[in-house]
């Protein structure tokens, strides 16, 4: 997928020129932090264009914050801060924010540390710096806007000291005057620094000229990707098209190509996803293991990741462990499949399950709703895989009851339980939620670090003896997907639950609150008078007689 290549394609441009080497990245400071987290929220009393952004942001951040649960006084904790943060930049831009995504949390404990040259600590940091100036109260609709700008802010600082980096390697001062063929030079190898993470050192018109040619032929689909950029330019600078132009209208493109890069790479992960789709299992939206090395051993992506990071990426199935299965959602959005453009966030994988949850908070409006609402909206929502409107399953509507009735009869929608109900509704589109604190978002070469493993990925031998000792036949795409129906209690369901925010809990009824997790962790015990209904449900299907799905014609 795109990390793999663009890691090749920077070790190329490492050798391209023998007397540069990759430096490091600049390091945004605390100070720095503080003050641009200092100019939003002086902006915000001013009639000026900052003021006017952060207004723009909270009406972007509106909908999903009238449906998240909050403090009593109306503001928002600090999980629920981060939740928001990390869904608002990935539904707007395809950014994972380094720092906020889920299973996040524990690598970053304060402003000095850092992860290959990646400002994790930065979120957190500008978090606690606001609460801190706020008294420690909750934070409010606005701040929490201030607290999106700033994050552009320093994003956008970056991108231009990337487009510094590209006019001072092809010795182009910022007041000179550009036609567009020199413009164009300059946002292509500005393309080329950003897509390499900003591993590049090569300086003089010539190294450069050398690099940006290892760099068209290496990445296959370069070309497209410059007229991509073109059409950004003529769209943004028009000018820079009929006339010379300058330092400051290449600006404008490069913040825009960051803003857009997310969607272009949709085309990437659509192929991706249909790639597995090919070999989806008789559980839906789940690849067997085997089917998944054997298509990375003849197929156009590599799905060569060992089992041990697969299982600490949370896309892995193990619910039978004689047959470990792919979670196809969990692994597309996956990090092996990011491209780290920037040291601030990671362009990755749409999460389509997005789309979705978005559409149920602006109809519901509100952090839990009843189940004859929610189910009256899903039946009517399509998806890239699902048509619509359909009729839910039996086990849909007992396990959504089940969740409701856990819960005082209605259903928390940012809770694990719920995202797992979606996922069961939507199974290609809505990740399988695992348990807080047993998986982390990393990538190939962090997780060697952690682990000690020498590679992340199998080699083309060891994913031959995985399929060589595979003695099973089994339906797999099209026509497994016939059996989905009948086999969709196959799907695992935990009755753990996790709330972004706490319940009130009926009288004597346990709680166990994990404070140590990045989420709130409610546990619902499974025996005594006050057992779990979803528990119950699960209980009952099990005694059920076995449904067709068992005659399927199988040979394992």
């Amino acid at each position: 997928m795109s990390a793999v290549r663009f890691c090749l394609l920077s070790a190329f441009l490492v050798t391209a020129d023998a007397g540069s080497g990759l430096r490091g990245q600049p390091q945004v400071s605390a100070k720095d932090v503080e003050s641009s987290l200092l100019a939003e929220l002086a902006g915000t009393f001013r009639s000026s264009a900052t003021s006017q952004h952060i207004s723009k942001l909270e009406a972007a951040l509106g909908p999903m914050y009238t449906a998240v649960p909050k403090e009593a006084d109306g503001t928002l904790s600090h999980v629920v801060v981060r939740y928001m943060l990390h869904r608002f930049f990935v539904q707007q831009n395809g950014w994972f924010i380094r720092g906020l995504e889920p299973g996040s949390g524990q690598q970053n404990t304060g402003a000095n540390q850092t992860l290959q040259n990646l400002q994790e600590w930065v979120p957190s940091y500008l978090q606690g710096f606001l609460e801190e100036l706020q008294g420690g109260r909750g934070i409010s609709l606005r701040e929490l806007a201030v607290l999106a700008g700033t994050l552009e802010d320093l994003i956008h600082t970056e991108s231009v000291s990337r487009l510094d980096q590209a006019f001072n390697a092809l010795e182009l001062p910022h007041d000179s005057q550009l036609d567009e063929i020199r413009l164009q030079q300059a946002l292509e190898v500005y393309m080329m620094i950003y897509m390499l993470g900003g591993n590049f050192s090569v300086k003089g018109p010539v190294g450069v000229l050398r690099a940006h040619k290892i760099f068209s032929e290496k990445l296959k689909d370069w070309e497209r990707v410059q007229e991509w950029m073109h059409d950004i330019q003529h769209a943004v600078a028009p000018a820079s098209v009929t006339q010379n132009t300058n330092f400051s209208a290449a600006v404008r493109v490069v913040e825009e190509i960051g803003r857009r890069y997310g969607t272009y790479n949709d085309g990437e992960c659509n192929s991706l996803k249909s790639e597995l789709l090919q070999i989806e299992s008789t559980k839906a939206g789940r690849v067997r293991l085997t089917e998944f090395y054997k298509k990375g051993l003849t197929g156009v992506f590599e799905f060569n990741e060992k089992i041990d990071y697969l299982r600490t990426l949370g896309a892995l199935d193990e619910s039978d462990p004689a047959q470990p299965h792919v979670i196809l959602p969990n692994y597309v959005a996956a990090r092996p499949n990011c491209l780290v453009a920037s040291n601030f966030y990671a362009v990755c994988c749409r999460n389509e399950c997005e789309d979705l949850m978005s559409l149920l908070e602006q109809k519901i409006a509100a952090s839990t709703a009843k189940p004859e609402q929610i189910l009256e909206i899903v039946s009517a929502m399509p998806s890239a895989t699902v048509t619509a409107p359909r009729n839910l399953s039996d086990v849909l509507l007992k396990r959504l009851y089940g969740i409701a009735e856990a819960n005082q009869g209605s259903v928390p929608l940012h809770g694990r339980l719920f995202a797992q109900w979606m996922h069961h509704a939507f199974p290609r589109e809505c990740p399988y939620p695992q348990q807080a604190g047993t998986t982390s978002p990393q990538t190939p070469d962090e997780w060697m670090q952690a682990t000690g493993q020498e590679n992340a990925k199998h080699s083309t031998e060891e994913m031959q003896a995985h399929v060589d000792s595979d003695k099973c036949t089994l339906p797999k795409g099209p026509e497994a997907r016939e059996h989905h129906n009948l086999k969709e209690n196959e799907l695992p369901w935990d009755a753990t639950e996790e709330l972004l925010h706490p319940v009130r809990m009926m009288p004597n009824e346990p709680v166990e609150v994990h404070a140590s997790k990045p989420r709130l962790r409610v546990l619902v015990p499974m025996a005594g008078v006050a057992s779990s209904v979803v528990g119950l449900a699960i209980f009952v299907w099990k005694l059920m007689p076995p449904s067709k799905a068992s005659k399927l014609p199988l040979s394992c």
